[in-house]
């Protein structure tokens, strides 16, 4: 790895722990190598709290909104319940059954009950036991050491040991794998089996996000069936009979319509309530919609325009959760017409961000500053001014990059090409459908054209986003609770699909990761939010709440987003009709 072109003085350590100054960034602007950048906090106090995996994300109240909805306050006691039935659940695409190589929606929710991580998050997202059922963090900070759980199989009866665990954080960072997951853990440097049931990480250098990222989708995947070929290789496992050691088991899946899990009868937790649960296929919110109202559905994620759809149905309970999510325009930066820092700046001022979260949101969101968000409420820079809406100004600054208004009103550059892009997004989803329209209309308004197209979410994903032959596409990302975003903007890393480079928010995300001191984490990642609105890496338009809709006879389902819900699926039970 060469040299960075300079090496930062100890006193920058000191410096952190207070508010960064703007003058940090003109330091930084140097480049630094991932490890060189590291080293600037090994010498920070660790704190003992991290051995017990306490978070300092305040627990955030889950609002009922059954009143405004005309449904009926969810009953949260399971004693009412009778064991068994069915809880059904939509999926926007057709699955892959393994959480190493698949990061989308309709992926990562089966993904959940099938294959649990070492941790899961608790009802206030704090890391707790699952297929570990302790762990001890050296003094250093650059040892974990997990304690497996005893007497834990697999579907097919295999016993589960350290050797699994060390064969899916191996694939997770091997550049072959076709792993989604390895800028989430790319500060591992090695796992190391002691024993069949003991198992540790060593890192680079100490890793703060790592608990929190353990149990967000790193599930465990089988090395005695996926060993010895790429994993993008097994299209049986991935796509049919895969094998985890989740409550649930998949039986049958049907293309494009179902998947069906069944109780695992030998799991190692309680004894789950439900005995199947069947995901449907369906894309279209509308028809997900519809078919709550109709009884095929136990529980849809909800848009704000769908509230009244919803509002006097019999058996139905509105709950509101938050989430840590951003939806954005992403705009590709290996576009020539997107390059410009100044151009992106100018191009999330012609956008009216609060027009849309009025209108198309009617309220549930908030107005965004960056893309760490509002629920993260130690680290978001609330200090910071939001981006105005202010076209004028677009205009001003797009001249001053080359881009003129000529006849009938249209941005042209000097060669007379008109300023055009293709805005994509995916079908079905009325809200971003929406976000998109008026994206369009205001950019319109200053002379530039967009063109939409929308496509299918897993063909939007895969053919489109992560090849990156897109100009645009209105997407959003759901992070993990925590203001770690390295895995997404971090300069070449797999999910930075927009493909932004900035050395100074490069050093300032590697520093994050490695810095344990809370108050010194907050500095980094406050500064890295002021370099955001200098050089955005995406148009971020709002931060959503999730609104569920679930049936009133859905009993155990903790305050949580789905996502995060579904690794406590044994939890979950029907009443009888």
């Amino acid at each position: 790895m060469p040299r960075p072109t300079w090496r930062l003085s100890g006193r920058l350590s000191g410096r952190l722990s207070g508010r960064l100054s703007g003058r940090l960034s003109g330091r930084l602007s140097g480049r630094l190598a991932w490890r060189d950048s590291l080293r600037l906090a090994w010498h920070l106090p660790w704190p003992p709290q991290w051995n017990t995996a306490r978070r300092h994300l305040p627990a955030l109240a889950v609002l009922l909104l059954a009143a405004a909805c005309g449904g009926e306050q969810q009953d949260k006691s399971s004693t009412e319940a009778a064991a068994g039935g069915t809880l059904r659940i939509p999926l926007i695409n057709d699955p892959i059954f393994d959480p190493v190589i698949a990061n989308d929606l309709g992926s990562i929710l089966p993904n959940k009950l099938i294959f649990p991580g070492l941790v899961r998050p608790d009802e206030q997202l704090r890391p707790v036991p699952d297929l570990a059922e302790s762990w001890t963090v050296s003094d250093d900070g650059l040892h974990a050491t997990f304690k497996l759980r005893a007497g834990v199989t697999w579907h097919d009866g295999a016993p589960f040991s350290a050797e699994d665990v060390k064969f899916t954080f191996d694939q997770v960072l091997d550049l072959a794998s076709g792993s989604r997951l390895r800028s989430d853990f790319a500060a591992i440097e090695r796992v190391v089996v002691n024993d069949s049931l003991t198992v540790t990480f060593d890192f680079h250098a100490p890793f703060a996000p790592f608990l929190t990222l353990l149990g967000y989708n790193a599930g465990i995947i089988p090395k005695h069936l996926l060993q010895g070929a790429p994993l993008t290789d097994a299209t049986d496992f991935n796509r049919r009979q895969p094998v985890g050691t989740g409550p649930f088991m998949v039986t049958d899946v049907t293309p494009g319509a179902s998947v069906t899990l069944a109780r695992y009868p030998r799991y190692h937790g309680p004894a789950p309530k439900l005995d199947r649960i069947v995901f449907k296929v369906v894309p279209d919110l509308n028809a997900q919609v519809a078919q709550l109202r109709a009884g095929e559905l136990d529980i849809i994620t909800l848009e704000p325009g769908n509230l009244a759809s919803v509002q006097g149905v019999p058996g139905v309970v509105v709950l509101q959760v938050p989430v840590v999510q951003h939806y954005y325009v992403g705009l590709n930066v290996q576009r020539p017409a997107f390059r410009s820092a100044a151009v992106r700046r100018a191009l999330g001022m012609a956008v009216n961000r609060q027009a849309i979260i009025d209108g198309v949101l009617r309220g549930y969101a908030d107005l965004p500053r960056g893309t760490i968000p509002v629920a993260l409420a130690d680290y978001y820079a609330a200090d910071l001014a939001p981006t105005p809406y202010a076209p004028d100004s677009t205009l001003a600054i797009l001249a001053q990059a080359g881009w003129h208004r000529g006849e009938g009103g249209l941005l042209r550059d000097a060669s007379g090409a008109p300023f055009a892009f293709e805005l994509l997004l995916d079908k079905g989803n009325p809200t971003r459908e929406q976000a998109a329209l008026s994206v369009q209309q205001d950019l319109r308004r200053i002379g530039i054209t967009v063109t939409l197209r929308t496509m299918e979410f897993a063909a939007l994903v895969r053919d489109r986003v992560l090849p990156g032959t897109f100009d645009a596409t209105l997407i959003w990302w759901t992070t993990p609770p925590d203001p770690d975003q390295y895995a997404f903007y971090h300069t070449g890393q797999d999910n930075n699909n927009v493909r932004w480079s900035n050395p100074v928010a490069d050093s300032l995300l590697a520093l994050g990761r490695a810095t344990l001191d809370v108050k010194r984490r907050q500095a980094i990642y406050h500064e890295f939010q002021r370099i955001e609105l200098a050089d955005p890496p995406v148009m971020v338009l709002f931060y959503p709440r999730e609104i569920q809709a679930v049936s009133s006879r859905l009993v155990g389902f903790p305050a949580l987003g789905i996502r995060d819900a579904l690794r406590h699926s044994e939890r979950f039970a029907l009443r009888v009709r």
